[in-house]
């Protein structure tokens, strides 16, 4: 009997024949989604470690941290980029409208929350970029075994009819032999598009947490940044001018009847 895909395929069934095409769909899907999220993980990868080389040095250096300011437009696909880069603009806008009061510890600790605000809202829509696709991917790897089985439950059933009908030789194993075939394709199919499907999600889910940690890395590293700019400024603001007289208090009325003028 021939046991070519070509032979097993016309035998199939409709329903199995479905299920085949289905599979099919979804390992396309799972390549589609595997070789856009590889590209863009590593253009991503290359571009941030670009812009955390360039950031270092400023954020490493006292009062240099204005200087980063715009440096994220040369790395437009880098997360880190883009989440830093807002958290600084951020700063430098909240230190420019405070003007002389930016060595105030209360009003430059509210600019470096702000900040920090910031960088996590720009941090979530990220991350949420990152993930695109991947729920497919874990959808597919989850689901293609099961409906290899839908397929592999119809073709064993086509096999006991065939057992089952007497113009088919009354159950003979070439007569099973076809429906048996279609069942082990439709499983085989099934496990293998799961099986290339969960280690493309597990491996894009590993570079997810390595961006969230360079992400909450670098944004520390420049919240200390933030916070030895607002020393700085809070040494140089202005001191009072020592040995100046104390201030001196008014009279002040007795709330007492016939107290009259009284200093305290």
């Amino acid at each position: 009997m021939d046991f070519s895909i070509a032979h097993i395929w016309g035998q199939m069934g409709t329903v199995a024949k479905s299920v085949v095409v289905t599979l099919v769909i979804m390992s396309i899907l799972a390549i589609g989604v595997t070789v856009e999220r590889f590209v863009t993980f590593r253009k991503s990868k290359i571009q941030s470690i670009g812009y955390i080389g360039s950031l270092l040095p400023l954020v490493s250096s006292q009062g240099r941290l204005r200087e980063a300011v715009g440096l994220d437009q040369r790395w437009q696909s880098s997360p880190v980029a883009k989440v830093i880069g807002s958290g600084i603009n951020e700063f430098v806008r909240g230190i420019d409208s405070l003007g002389a009061r930016a060595g105030d510890p209360a009003e430059f600790e509210m600019v470096v929350d702000t900040a920090s605000r910031m960088m996590e809202r720009v941090k979530e829509r990220q991350l949420a970029g990152m993930r695109k696709g991947i729920p497919l991917l874990a959808t597919i790897a989850s689901s293609a075994p099961f409906v290899g089985l839908f397929g592999t439950v119809f073709g064993i059933i086509t096999a006991f009819q065939s057992m089952g009908d007497p113009s088919k030789g009354s159950g003979g194993i070439a007569t099973v032999a076809a429906g048996i075939a279609e069942a082990l394709i439709a499983t085989a199919v099934g496990l293998g598009v799961a099986i290339v499907s969960v280690w493309f999600y597990n491996y894009f889910i590993a570079k997810i947490d390595d961006a969230t940690i360079d992400l909450d890395e670098t944004a520390g590293e420049v919240l200390d940044s933030m916070t030895r700019e607002g020393r700085g400024f809070a040494a140089a603001a202005p001191m009072p001018p020592q040995g100046a007289p104390p201030m001196q208090r008014g009279p002040i009325t007795s709330p007492y009847p016939g107290g009259g003028p009284q200093r305290y």
